[in-house]
């Protein structure tokens, strides 16, 4: 899984390389916030509520950084990769927090107007990405599924659709959607324990402001 990550990682250096000369590119910084849940399904709530007489599944907001870099247009598009630090997770009770922070390779496809001043723009953007921290507290309620998530699925996949706003070039706005193709992880060990657990996936909403240098 690393080695496929690393080979990522290759391709989005060797895409801003090859478009260095390009009008309107730059390299960029960014951070931002991540809303997630790992859209556990009402099965996997009733039966944990019924052990744990106080949990519940809720959003969990954490946190984006990385940097990138942004070619030149051609016919109004431009491409975007870049390399996110994305912290996100769920929220299982009042105590309980079960965080994933993963290393994402986005290839951002723009396709926007450029307005002098401002360009908005909409994007797609296929990811990959490896989990290199998985946390969950140390709570009767994590505990209990605290050696089922230590073995979560480290490689992630999958897409993204948003937009955002370039401002003087300098400044951008986004917002994403995004959604986990593979399995975050494996509860079948557990639905043999506890029965209505099925493999769920995860799926955030991104807002991030970036800066041009």
């Amino acid at each position: 899984m690393k080695r496929i990550v690393c080979w990522a990682a290759a391709l989005c250096a060797s895409l801003m390389v090859s478009t260095s000369a390009a009008a309107g590119g730059g390299f960029l910084f960014k951070a931002g916030l991540t809303n997630s849940n790992m859209d556990l399904n009402r099965d996997v709530a009733s039966v944990l509520s019924d052990v744990f007489t106080d949990s519940f599944f809720s959003d969990f907001t954490c946190y984006n950084i990385g940097f990138g870099y942004r070619t030149g247009q051609w016919n109004n598009f431009k491409l975007q990769p870049e390399l996110v630090y994305n912290v996100r997770g769920t929220r299982i009770d009042e105590f309980t927090q079960w965080k994933m922070a993963y290393l994402e390779l986005p290839l951002n496809i723009q396709w926007g107007l450029d307005l002098i001043v401002m360009r908005p723009y909409i994007q797609v953007a296929p990811f990959v990405g490896y989990d290199f921290k998985n946390t969950i507290s140390d709570t009767e309620a994590g505990n209990a599924l605290g050696e089922y998530t230590k073995n979560a699925n480290r490689f992630e996949y999958g897409l993204s659709l948003g937009g955002g706003i370039d401002l003087m070039n300098r400044i951008q706005l986004s917002l994403c959607y995004s959604w986990n193709f593979g399995d975050v992880v494996n509860l079948d060990s557990y639905r043999d324990d506890i029965s209505g657990i099925s493999r769920r996936n995860a799926h955030c909403l991104q807002f991030s402001m970036a800066y041009f240098f």
